[in-house]
Formats: C-alpha cells, structure tokens, sequence
C-alpha cells in the first residue's frame, strides 16, 4: 500500500506536468500573428524550453545527489511557475523565451528527482513496467495538453494558457510538499558528474550498447520536440486546419501512447529491452517519411496514432537499459551523460527543424530527419545486446 501511495504521488504530478508543458505548443501560430514574426521563429518557444532543460541537467543532478529528490521536485516545480507566469505577463516575443528558458530548467529538474525517487521505489524486474508507466502518463499529458490548449487559445487569448499552466505546476509543487525523498551517498554526490571512469566501469559486452542508447536517446527526443514544433507549422501554417483540430491530432497521439503503457511495460519486463526499444524507432521513420505528403485530416490522424504508438514503446526505454547496464556506482554520471545526449536532440529537433521550415517547409525538415530514426533502429537491431536477465559482474543487480 506504500509503494503504491509512493507510485500514485509520482504518476499524477507526471500527467499534471506534461499536461501544461503540451499545452503551449497549439499557441504556435497564434505567437506568430500576435508578435507579427515567422512561424519558423514562433516555434523557437519549444527551442528555449528545452535549452531550459539542457542547460539545467547537470545542476539537477548535483541538486538530486546532494539535497535528495524532494528538494529537486519542489525547485522544478516552482521554476516552471515561475516560467508560466512570465509568459503569461511577458510583453515582447524575446521575454516569453527567457521564461520559457525558465520554464525548461525547472521542468528538467523536477524530473529528474522525480524519477530517481521512482527507481528507488521498485526492484530490477520492475523497472520496466514502473517507468513505462510513469514515463507514459507523462508523455499522455504532453500530447493532450495540446487538445487543452488549442481549445483555450482558440477561445480566449494565448496568455490564457499560460495562466492555466501556472495553475497546475502550483498543483504539483503543493503534491511534492508531503513526499519523503532518499539522499544519495555523500561520495557519489562528491564526484564528477561525467568521467572516462564512469564509461569504463560498464562491462566491455555492453560498452557498444551504451553508445546506441546515446545515439537513440537522441533520435527520440528529437522525433517529439521535432513532432512537437513542425506539426503545428505543417497542420496549421501550410494546410490551414484550426488550433482545435491541431490540438486532436496530438489528442490521438496521447491516446494510442496511454494505450501502449502496460503492454509495453510487460513486454520490457518479460521479452527484453530491445521489444520496446526498436519498434518505437522503426515506426519514427515511418511517420517522418508520412507527414509530408499527408493532406487530408484522416491522414494525419493515422500518422498520429502511429506517433503515439511509437511514443508508447520509447517510454521508459532507454532509461531502463541505461540502469540495467550501468554500475551503481556510475549509475548516476552514466544516465545524465546520456539524457544529456537526449535534451542535445531535443534542443537541435525545433532548432534545426525550424530553420529548415523557414527555408524550405516542415514537410522538408521531416524528411531531412527521417534517417536518423532509419539509423537508430539498425543499431538497436544489429548492434545493441539484450540485457535483461543477464549479469555481469560489473553490473549491479
């Protein structure tokens, strides 16, 4: 019944947080008219939130290990109301960045201590199950939150989201209020975070393995920030349909992603890493490939649940076989080294995506990434070793 109070405490904040952080993007091109700039430009908000994120990992991870998971939690919270509010109140384009920058940092920081508290909570052969399921409730608010925030943006002004995303990261700053988080050792909180010793100490099988989810982690995380930024560009700009009707196409999205979470937790958990890992970048390619020649409504919704499909099995993947091969004493360096790499994708997805849709169209810049995504699931197919229920000696059970 504790564990399962513990769980529930982690699991809504995660539906809550993801919910208002979606909740930004159908405002895309309402940004663009309001400010009178490109909508390459407008897109440039998700840009500064995960620059956010980046920026804020490797101090998140010193706060975690040195003050423990509740701290961290009530600090990104309250950092991303902050964000809210100055995007809300903000009276130029360049002021809702920096609070989006804001925004971003105490989003990365709050997950992190919120997943190290969720790990702490569950054994080996759980972990699979446990962070699909609290990696998929979020990622299912990230993609409804659109559905909200297309509503609220096609009937009041743009600012009104803002305030309704301040409103629920004051929600979940009060949940963390009560949660009793676990301190790391006062060792692991001295040393580095990233050294060539922590990359030694996986066992030399999994060496290779661990580079492939570096390159992996970067594919997903640029294949939903790149989602995130060029379909409102290519569903709202260039085929004109309505922030309502952009906001259901991430609604679908949230919907098959929810629907992937306990078979895709099971499926971790009793056929391997790799089930979960390989199809989620297989299908990335196809959709990448599919947007830009999708027309019709019923197209996009297709390739939305495909999407969505795809965002189910990523869940929790990687950072499941990141524990599984990494020492518990490099456990930490090792998974902020690669959600490091993860937040660099996600950062270069609406950046670089946005640069090609000014250019050229969002439908250009989905191809120029699709293969990427071709790459990463020939890696995990060909290169990557299973690592479920296999040990080394190098490798903490």
């Amino acid at each position: 019944m504790e564990l399962l109070k513990g769980l529930l405490s982690l699991y809504l904040p995660s539906l809550i947080m993801g919910l208002g952080a979606g909740m930004a993007i159908p405002t895309i091109p309402r940004l663009a008219t309001t400010f009178e700039i490109v909508p390459g430009l407008a897109a440039q908000i998700v840009t500064a939130q995960l620059l956010g994120r980046v920026l804020s990992l490797l101090p998140g991870g010193i706060i975690v290990d040195r003050l423990g998971t509740r701290p961290a939690m009530l600090m990104g919270s309250g950092m991303v109301a902050v964000g809210a509010f100055g995007t809300a109140v903000g009276p130029t384009f360049v002021s809702l960045l920096v609070a989006q920058l804001v925004a971003g940092g105490g989003t990365s920081i709050w997950q992190l201590g919120r997943e190290i508290a969720a790990v702490d909570m569950v054994q080996k052969h759980q972990r699979g199950r446990a962070l699909s399921g609290f990696f998929g409730l979020s990622s299912a608010g990230s993609v409804f939150g659109p559905v909200l925030g297309g509503i609220v943006a096609d009937r009041a002004d743009f600012r009104a989201v803002f305030w309704i995303y301040l409103a629920l990261a004051l929600v979940v700053l009060v949940a963390a209020l009560p949660m009793r988080g676990r301190r790391a050792h006062v060792a692991a909180a001295a040393s580095p975070v990233l050294s060539l010793a922590a990359f030694r100490s996986i066992a030399p099988v999994y060496r290779a393995t661990f580079v492939v989810l570096i390159i992996a982690t970067f594919a997903a995380m640029l294949r939903q920030s790149s989602i995130n930024s060029l379909l409102p560009l290519h569903v709202g700009s260039v085929l004109g349909y309505s922030t309502t009707e952009l906001g259901g196409l991430f609604g679908i999205m949230g919907v098959f992603s929810i629907v992937m979470i306990a078979p895709v937790g099971f499926l971790s958990d009793r056929v391997g890493r790799k089930a979960a890992a390989l199809p989620a970048a297989a299908l990335s390619a196809v959709v990448f490939i599919g947007f830009p020649f999708a027309r019709e409504l019923w197209q996009l919704s297709a390739l939305s649940a495909l999407a969505g499909i795809a965002n189910g099995f990523a869940l929790g993947a990687m950072t499941t076989y990141t524990y599984d091969i990494a020492p518990r004493e490099s456990r930490g360096k090792l998974q902020a080294f690669r959600r490091a790499s993860g937040e660099l994708g996600g950062l270069v997805g609406p950046s670089l995506g946005g640069f090609i849709a000014t250019i050229a169209t969002p439908g250009v810049a989905f191809l120029v990434f699709s293969p990427l995504h071709i790459v990463s699931a020939a890696l995990l197919l060909f290169v990557a070793r299973e690592t479920l229920g296999r040990t080394t000696r190098d490798i903490d059970p």
